[in-house]
């Protein structure tokens, strides 16, 4: 019962971790986009979109 309940919460805090991250990357790309007039920045993200699926 006790190791399960870890699995649980370890995946938990990995799903969260990666959430997290995502979220900073955009933001970071929304900063890089304002930086740079409000131009779409397409080539600087498409890939990064395809890779993840």
């Amino acid at each position: 019962m006790s190791s399960e309940w870890m699995k649980v919460m370890l995946e938990e805090i990995a799903r969260k971790k990666t959430e997290a991250e995502q979220a900073r990357l955009e933001e970071q790309r929304r900063a890089d986009d304002r930086r740079r007039g409000g131009e779409p920045a397409a080539s600087a993200h498409s890939g990064t979109d395809r890779a993840r699926g």
